[in-house]
């Protein structure tokens, strides 16, 4: 890994302080990167302890803040585990999280990003693993049991359209194309489905299953075009819609060279590059591909000093974000590389670090850490 001098991010804030430990597992930007979110949340390993009826609960919540960061709402509560997922519009209209609130019983949250009040509180029947919102905040897409489609009309939400997975399957990820008209869904058991959305009616999903291994990441091209996957076997996948809707499976499949795992992807809007992290040993590697379509090149990869947990590219494809940082208790890193391979910066956190996002016109970086502080870094 290059060395860089250690940038200072323009904030950093512990949206919680008063509990005694939380980490922030997810977290999202506005297009115009002026406003963030994210989710404060808490695992405890000891199983004896944090997944039964009788499960300790934590102080968590939601926040939203400008890039200034001065808090403008917060929906502040106590759960088992908490928030595991945001998501923010890219309009900044509308904001949604996902979790669990106690043993056996998952939430879905949509919230006003202006005021934050809450229209919709959903609850399922196990953990939410992730939710995506539509590019104006009219579909929120969320990943449990089962996937959950609500459509809104003005600030009232219909009830969700609810796809089942398999028995004993369930969704690990979920996102959806910038007009809502696209769902994509990745599961434990490697199912890979399709959805079409028109007006909040549901097509059937259309399926694919990989040999072995479960779908860890999905993210969909804002415009609609295809959709990437990270699976656990180290493999990336990349999807057309048009072509899978055709019957095909997908129209492209790497393997991380060196990596035992995907640990996350990333697309331009356009879909025209995908970057990809994996880990290898203790240490990690990023790698950007050049997406025609039907096939990939690679253009780059780099090393990590940690296994890799997320990775982002802006609408244009100019940028590129990784976070790193495995197991809790060991510092973790943010990395900024060019998309020409170059590192811009790094910045070390004192514990592992899960997400890091920027804004689709690369005017801003959301990041956040189990050290329990939110971070805006400019570009």
């Amino acid at each position: 890994m290059p060395r860089k001098a250690a940038v200072a991010p323009v904030w950093g804030i512990d949206p919680l302080p008063s509990a005694k430990s939380s980490y922030i597992n997810s977290v999202g930007i506005s297009a115009n990167a002026q406003s963030v979110i994210c989710g404060t949340y808490f695992y405890n390993y000891d199983t004896s302890l944090n997944h039964t009826p009788s499960a300790t609960t934590f102080p968590v919540g939601v926040f939203l803040y400008n890039a200034q960061g001065k808090l403008q709402w917060k929906d502040a509560f106590s759960a088992t585990e908490g928030v595991y997922w945001v998501a923010l519009s890219q309009d900044a209209s509308w904001a949604a999280a996902g979790g669990l609130m106690a043993h056996g019983s998952g939430f879905i949250n949509a919230y006003n990003a202006a005021t934050g009040n809450k229209p919709l509180s959903y609850t399922t029947n196990a953990r939410v693993n992730r939710v995506a919102l539509a590019a104006d905040g009219s579909t929120l897409v969320a990943g449990a049991d089962s996937t959950y489609v609500f459509t809104r009309s003005g600030s009232t939400w219909s009830a969700p359209r609810i796809v089942p997975c398999a028995p004993g399957d369930y969704a690990v990820t979920v996102d959806i194309s910038g007009d809502g008209q696209w769902i994509a869904v990745g599961t434990a058991k490697g199912v890979v489905s399709l959805i079409r959305n028109v007006g909040g009616v549901l097509s059937p999903p259309v399926t694919w299953t990989q040999p072995k291994g479960s779908i860890y990441w999905i993210q969909m091209a804002a415009g609609g075009s295809g959709f990437v996957a990270g699976a656990t076997n180290a493999s990336v996948l990349f999807f057309s819609t048009t072509t899978f809707t055709q019957g095909s499976g997908p129209a492209w499949t790497k393997k991380l060279t060196g990596c035992t795992r995907c640990g996350a992807v990333g697309i331009s809007s356009d879909g025209s590059l995908v970057s990809a992290v994996g880990n290898s040993g203790k240490q990690g590697m990023v790698f950007l591909f050049k997406n025609s379509g039907a096939t990939a090149k690679s253009v780059w990869n780099a090393a990590t000093s940690h296994n890799p947990n997320s990775t982002s590219l802006d609408g244009m494809g100019a940028y590129l974000t990784v976070a790193d940082g495995q197991p809790d208790g060991t510092p973790g890193a943010f990395y900024l590389f060019d998309i020409s391979g170059n590192l811009q910066w790094r910045f070390n956190t004192p514990n592992m670090s899960w997400p890091m996002q920027i804004a689709q016109n690369a005017g801003g970086i959301v990041a956040g850490s189990d050290d329990s502080s939110l971070y805006y870094f400019s570009v």
